[in-house]
């Protein structure tokens, strides 16, 4: 649904709904007010409109748009005289959390052919018929200034189509309506999967001040999620002819490679630590072993492969004392922390340190990995010393982390030998899903986590899963701010409901052949990504939904924080 303005090339009104469903709610177009003056004539037809140098001497239109069912086309020609100006769409992020999706060819520029998604609305591929062409991109949200953060009065997300010149007369852009996802058989003509049809792309949003995948596309790139995202591009169809969701992970390898810091590494001036978090290299890891072994682009294996090997040697000398299990260089022990350093993984304000259960978890399954890697490149002496450490791991990975008082893994051991367990679901699923448990292990420990769900009284699936089911202490908590949770339970990282990390537990559950179990926390939550229930302002309040209480009161920030849709993943594990 479209409404454009018959003055100048503008629109005024902006919605989709790639399902079909005519659900045009939502106009996120940002009214912004520019210091376009120049006069121009316009001629309407029924399907399409033209506008016109207002001086009366061009022959053909500056812009002509023209609508069908499923597509928009924008012509721009040329001829001598004054320079038109580009055609820019800016959506209001606070409205919506639109990305531009392709492969960036410098500072804010996007090559075609790219995809345009709006979360929970729907995608448009973009093609021009110029192969020189670029667009202009852009995003804004925070700023960070002085290690002072403050979002910006507008948050606004941009794409500016250049117009016809001298060099280019002539130049047509082709939008193309599509609802891009992987259809089963039990999803069809089942509108309970809508909210995975119009949501599965979601996870990935282009930061394109930082030309990598973030957290949305003007917020943070993390070292530590970049493995979420190529969980999700391993069972993600093309996006559009010449580029696919592999494309933009090995983009922000690229970046990792060439030096780039993401939050979770020393370098990046916001990450407050002496050390990597111990998730960072783990997560680049898996990352780069998906690129290599699903797209098999053996040449980029060859050139990377170093850099890649690096990261693992570097994260296996964490092992300082020889056990095969990774430290963090903060002792995780109670009282050690002071609001300001950050602990070893994701969570990133829980204390956790020295031996982290979730991101061993992810070092042994970056390390079987990479030992395939290295076998397909034929490297056999570092296939074997990466296959060698991760036996070691998994084989002191249950004793060192298994706790018989809870009877779960506890979330870390600290320095001086104590667990520190708090009920941690995505802890457990995570070793779960990478294979350090076995069956029976497994099924102890899910049952047993169901059951303190029931007696703890989170039973509300639609909000996801908390990552805790009992408060955490203050001692082990590392931001003094009860915003962020201390001292506030179902706050934030201490126990507040969210839907990332969800995905692990409901894979687990079916791995384990728990399918009702796996279906009563899966299909609720389907239902909130139909609606919209993780992204966007709670009504009346400051706070977002990508966080919330177990009553369902938002305690986000983000707005939109794509970890969340990784749990769309799990539809697929339903056959």
């Amino acid at each position: 649904k479209l409404q454009l303005d018959a003055e100048k090339p503008r629109l005024k009104y902006f919605s989709m709904d790639s399902l079909g469903h005519s659900q045009f709610r939502i106009n996120p177009l940002l009214n912004i007010q520019g210091s376009e003056t120049r006069k121009y004539i316009s001629k309407i037809k029924r399907k399409s409109i033209s506008y016109y140098n207002g001086s009366g001497k061009m022959h053909v239109p500056v812009w002509k748009i023209t609508c069908g069912e499923k597509k928009i086309t924008m012509r721009t020609q040329w001829e001598e005289g004054e320079k038109s100006k580009p055609f820019q769409i800016t959506f209001s992020q606070e409205l919506n959390h639109s990305t531009i999706l392709g492969t960036m060819a410098g500072d804010k520029q996007i090559k075609f052919p790219c995809v345009m998604h709006l979360p929970g609305m729907g995608t448009f591929r973009i093609y021009c018929n110029n192969a020189d062409i670029t667009a202009f991109y852009d995003a804004e949200c925070w700023v960070l200034n002085n290690n002072t953060i403050r979002k910006v009065e507008k948050p606004f997300i941009t794409i500016s189509l250049p117009a016809a010149d001298a060099r280019h007369p002539d130049i047509i852009y082709s939008f193309e309506s599509v609802a891009i996802f992987p259809e089963t058989d039990a999803m069809k003509n089942n509108p309970v999967f809508d909210g995975f049809k119009r949501n599965f792309i979601n996870i990935f949003q282009l930061n394109p001040r930082r030309r990598s995948l973030a957290n949305n596309s003007a917020s943070d790139t993390c070292a530590f999620t970049l493995f979420l995202y190529a969980e999700m591009a391993r069972r993600t169809p093309q996006l559009v002819k010449g580029l696919t969701a592999m494309d933009l992970v090995r983009n922000t390898l690229d970046r990792y490679l060439n030096g780039m810091f993401g939050y979770g590494q020393v370098g990046c001036g916001h990450w407050h630590s002496d050390y990597n978090s111990s998730d960072s290299a783990p997560s680049l890891i898996i990352s780069a072993c998906y690129y290599i072994l699903e797209t098999k682009d053996y040449n980029w294996a060859g050139k990377n492969y170093e850099g890649i090997r690096q990261w693992a040697v570097k994260m296996i000398k964490t092992d300082k004392n020889n056990d095969g299990i990774i430290e963090y260089g903060y002792s995780g022990n109670a009282n050690s922390w002071d609001s300001y350093k950050r602990p070893a993984n994701w969570w990133d304000t829980i204390g956790f340190g020295h031996d982290d259960a979730y991101s061993n978890a992810l070092a042994y399954h970056a390390a079987t990995q990479l030992a395939k890697v290295a076998a397909v490149l034929n490297k056999k002496r570092d296939s074997t010393y990466f296959a060698s450490f991760a036996e070691k791991l998994r084989g002191n990975y249950y004793k060192n982390f298994y706790n018989p008082a809870s009877r779960l893994l506890a979330g870390w051991r600290s320095k001086d030998g104590k667990l520190h367990d708090y009920y941690f679901i995505f802890v457990n699923s995570v070793a779960i899903c990478y294979g350090l448990l076995d069956e029976d292990q497994g099924k102890a420990i899910m049952n047993r986590l169901l059951k303190k769900m029931k007696k703890v009284g989170y039973t509300n699936f639609k909000l996801g899963l908390p990552g805790n089911l009992i408060p955490i202490r203050k001692d082990d908590y590392t931001d003094f701010n009860r915003r962020f949770g201390y001292n506030n339970f179902q706050v934030y990282e201490n126990g507040g409901a969210t839907g990332c990390f969800a995905y692990f537990t409901i894979k687990a559950l079916y791995l384990l052949n728990m399918r009702k179990e796996a279906d009563m926390i899966l299909y609720p939550m389907l239902q909130s990504f139909k609606n919209g229930d993780f992204q966007g302002n709670c009504p009346g309040s400051k706070m977002t939904k990508d966080w919330k209480t177990w009553n369902g009161e938002c305690w986000g920030y983000e707005g939109f924080l794509v970890d969340n849709y990784l749990a769309l993943l799990a539809v697929l594990d339903i056959e």
